[in-house]
This record gives C-alpha cells, sequence and structure tokens, in this order.
C-alpha cells in the first residue's frame, strides 16, 4: 500500500464565502417514519464521479477510496485511487477546490476539529501527510514518512498492485487539541510469500503546525507492520496492534499478535497484551483494522482472525471479556470459523464486532477441503455489546459487513454490505441502523441503499447523522465478463 511525489499539478479554489444552503439540512434522515418503524427511502444528494478504474477492475482489485465529512457535515473531502484529492460541498454540490498527486493514492483524510485544516496522507514514493486549507487548498506543511519508512522505487504503469508497495499513510485522526496521529506503514517484496518481505512502520503525533511531539517505537521504525491503531477522542491513550515481523526482523516493537498501549502525551509504552493463538486451528494470532478505544480511553476492543473478539481494560492492559463469536466449530469433522473483522465502541459505550463469512482455518495445507462443508452459525453478523459486556441485539441479513460509523450521540451506525454468490455476481450497498428503535437488529434497520457494482470499505457518516457517503467501485460481472457499476462516491439524507 508509496512514490517521488510531487504536489499539485492544477487546482480550483474556492469563492470567499460558502454557497448558501436551501433549507434546513439538520436531521437528514431522522425524518417522519424513522420513529415509528416506517419505511425510508434516503435521497440522493450527488453522485460524485472520481475517474476510469477499469484497469484495475478487470484486474480484480476493489479501487481504494476514502471519504470524510467536515465537524459540521457541510464539506466532504474524497481521496482517491488515482491520486485526486477533493473538497466537496455536500448540498450547493459544488467542487470547491481539487488537487491532483503526481504518483500514488490518496489513502486517509481527516479534519482538525475547528474544521479550518484537513490532512489527507498518500501512499507514494515519500508518503507525505498533508496539511491544507479546508477552504481553498492551500497547502500548509507536509511531512515525509520516507525519511523513517525507506522508500521503494516507483512501479511499473503495468503492475496492478505496485502502489501498495510504497510508504503509505495506514491511519490518520486528529484528537481534541488539534494533534494528529498518523500510523506509516512500509511493506514492500514478494506479496506471495510474505514471509520474505521487508517491512518498516511506525506511530506519530504531530502538532497541528506539523512538529513531532513524539514517535514510537522513539528508536526507530519497527521491522513489522503495526497494522492499525485507535485513540479516545482526547487522545489520552493510543492502542497499537503489532503484526507480521519482516523477514530481517531484529527487536520488534512487540511479539505478533499483540496489543500495545501507549500514553497519548509521551508516546511512552504503558501496557501491552499478547493474544495466544487459538491452537490446533490456528498458529499465529491475526488481526484486520479491528481495534477501537472508547470515548473515555478506558476501555478498546478487538478482533482476530481466528473468530475471536475481546473487550480489555486499557489501564490494566488486561482482556475483561472474550467473546467466540466467530470461533471455529467442527462441522463434518471440519474446523469452520469466521474471522472477526472490523469493530467501534459508540459514543454511548455500545460495541459494534464484525464476522466475516465462514472460512476454513489453513484450508491451503488440506489437500481437500476447498471450502467450508457448512455455515458457521455466527458468520457474517454484527453483534452488538453494552458496556456490562453482554451481547444487547445482532443482526444478521445475508450479507458480509464492512466497518462502523456511528454519529456522535451514538444513535445513527452505518455499515457497509456485500454479497457475492458464485456466477450472480454481487449485492453491494450501505445500511443506516437507527439503534434507538426498540428490539432486535432488523427492527432497528433503517434502510439499505444498494449500488450497481461493489462498495469499498470505507464510508462516512455526518457526526450528526444528518448525510451519508458510500463508494462504490466497479467489477466484473461472472456472467456477462463486462465492467458492472462505477467509480463513484454517493451522498445520502
Amino acid at each position: 500500500m508509496r512514490f517521488v511525489l510531487m504536489m499539485v499539478v492544477w487546482s480550483l479554489v474556492a469563492a470567499a464565502e460558502w454557497p448558501a444552503i436551501d433549507g434546513d439540512v439538520s436531521g437528514a434522515v431522522r425524518r417522519e417514519g424513522v420513529h415509528d418503524g416506517g419505511a425510508v427511502v434516503p435521497q440522493v444528494l450527488h453522485r460524485i464521479p472520481l475517474g476510469d478504474v477499469s484497469f484495475y477492475a478487470r484486474g480484480g482489485l476493489p479501487a481504494d477510496a476514502f471519504v470524510r465529512f467536515s465537524p459540521d457535515g457541510r464539506l466532504l473531502a474524497i481521496g482517491t485511487l488515482l491520486g485526486r484529492m477533493m473538497m466537496v460541498d455536500v448540498y450547493s454540490r459544488k467542487t470547491i477546490w481539487e488537487r491532483q498527486i503526481a504518483e500514488g493514492m490518496v489513502k486517509k483524510i481527516d479534519f482538525s476539529p475547528d474544521g479550518r485544516t484537513v490532512y489527507y496522507g498518500e501512499q507514494s514514493v515519500d508518503g507525505f501527510v498533508f496539511a491544507a486549507d479546508t477552504r481553498t487548498g492551500e497547502t500548509r506543511w507536509r511531512f515525509r514518512l520516507a525519511d523513517d519508512l525507506e522508500s521503494s522505487a516507483p512501479p511499473a504503469k503495468e503492475d496492478l498492485f505496485g502502489v501498495f508497495t510504497l510508504p503509505g499513510v495506514y491511519h490518520l485522526m486528529t484528537v481534541e487539541n488539534g494533534d494528529l496521529l498518523v500510523l506509516g506503514i512500509h511493506a514492500w517484496g514478494d506479496f506471495s510469500n510474505y514471509r520474505t518481505m521487508r517491512r518498516l512502520s511506525r506511530v506519530y503525533r504531530l502538532s497541528p503546525e506539523g512538529e513531532v511531539r513524539w514517535r514510537w517505537p522513539a528508536a526507530g521504525a519497527a521491522p513489522q507492520s503495526l497494522v492499525h491503531l485507535h485513540a479516545d477522542p482526547a487522545g489520552r491513550r493510543v492502542a497499537v496492534l503489532a503484526g507480521t515481523p519482516a523477514a530481517d526482523a531484529h527487536e520488534l516493537a512487540a511479539p505478533n499478535g499483540s496489543i500495545v498501549i501507549l500514553d497519548g502525551a509521551t508516546g511512552e509504552e504503558t501496557g501491552r497484551h499478547a493474544f495466544e493463538p487459538l491452537r490446533p486451528f490456528f498458529e499465529t494470532v491475526g488481526f484486520w483494522q479491528s481495534v477501537a478505544v472508547d470515548a473515555k480511553g478506558e476501555r478498546a476492543a478487538v478482533g482476530l482472525h481466528d473468530g475471536r473478539s475481546f473487550l480489555l481494560s486499557l489501564p490494566e492492559a488486561k482482556v475483561e471479556h472474550t467473546f467466540s463469536f466467530g470461533a471455529p466449530i467442527m462441522i463434518s469433522g471440519v474446523p469452520v470459523s469466521a474471522r472477526s473483522t472490523y469493530t467501534t465502541i459508540a459514543p454511548d459505550g455500545m460495541t459494534y464486532f464484525q464476522t466475516a463469512a465462514a472460512s476454513v482455518p489453513n484450508a491451503d495445507s488440506m489437500e481437500h477441503v476447498v471450502r467450508p462443508p457448512g455455515p458457521h452459525p455466527n458468520a457474517n453478523t454484527i453483534n452488538v455489546v453494552g458496556p456490562d459486556g453482554k451481547v444487547a441485539w445482532r443482526f444478521r441479513g445475508g450479507h458480509t459487513y464492512q466497518n462502523f460509523w456511528t454519529s456522535a450521540d451514538g444513535r445513527w451506525m452505518l455499515t457497509c454490505a456485500q454479497k457475492e454468490e458464485e456466477n450472480l455476481g454481487v449485492e453491494a450497498g450501505a445500511m443506516l441502523f437507527d439503534t434507538h428503535r426498540p428490539g432486535g437488529g432488523s427492527a432497528k434497520l433503517v434502510y439499505m441503499y444498494r449500488v450497481e457494482g461493489m462498495v469499498f470499505f470505507h464510508a462516512d457518516l455526518a457526526r450528526d447523522g444528518s448525510a451519508v457517503a458510500i463508494v462504490e467501485c466497479p467489477y466484473v460481472d461472472p456472467r456477462t465478463r463486462q465492467l458492472t457499476g462505477s467509480y463513484q462516491v454517493h451522498v445520502l439524507r
């Protein structure tokens, strides 16, 4: 998931004042019918084309894109696989400004708490983090990850996955005082043999002016993939998932399969917990983007590839609750599991876990088993856990769920949903839930908005729940062998 980045080929600069908004845009999804369980049809505010990604789609790669609403929900920042960075007024439908990086993709985006600065991070030869004026796009400063993480040569244009071998910004989030937390990762080499790959990762806390407050590890970049991080809104504690070592690894930041807790003010380690492999089914512990910290910085949620999920006390670096939602079960003598993927802890203290489709642990080493002989009972499920550690409600609708976004009050929850059936194509879109509705998950579902193509796993929900942004990307339909869908952002209310 990187290059010689020269910024700014062209730009469109905003006018001196924002265009006026027509009508009331607050509480847009909180319309009549939502409270009493009536049907709600989302209103499409805008569809924003992002460019031609047919080369990637024909190669089987869903096109990356990232979207983020400004704190007031008025603006939407969009970054694309093609290197476009856009600022769009959600309600006037005008593009305020646009930038194009020379080579690479726009990987992550966030706004300052006051909304005046937008930060965006690349995957490129340089792996820059940029701070830009929200209204004009003018660059205020930039920070180069490749100084710590090394660089790689620009990949060949015909290399479908080449951009992913460059240093990139794999997580970027602002905290309440305006500081910026950044996770930089550089993994390169032969992706078909991960044991031979080189890896460097590091966590940074930057000031609003781009100065480094601290780096972790302090001594230098870790020779491993630090898979993901998250922090509470004030940045008091930072939780980091430590993953696969490099082929030449020495002095790891933490063993593979560990969660490390950092003091957000100093970057010093305050605790760690090493998850044990779930033997005999799994020899190692694996993560995806599956760590979340609660609003107080006291608790973290973590999901593992083996299907287990956890709630941990951060002050004690100790597991409080263990959930075996997708852990292996035996079906016809074959172990079947469902990996735990994304997780979040909403502002109201509710924790959301997801499980993926059923799979067979170590299937590659089995001579005869290619697919699960039966479905895992908890596959493709959203499990919602209360502050007491008990499951409050579940949802299962036949789709695989990808990521969570919640409103500032915790009432509204958005997830991407996708179902792929062999020889039938894809059914994909986004689901919005009103978590204040009584009853189970089906009763809380407000709507599913479907797209023609696939849906990417980065979306966003305005903080007041007033608007939704999702990313559609095309794919090759197995029935027609033609591209289906478009590379575009859908903005709904």
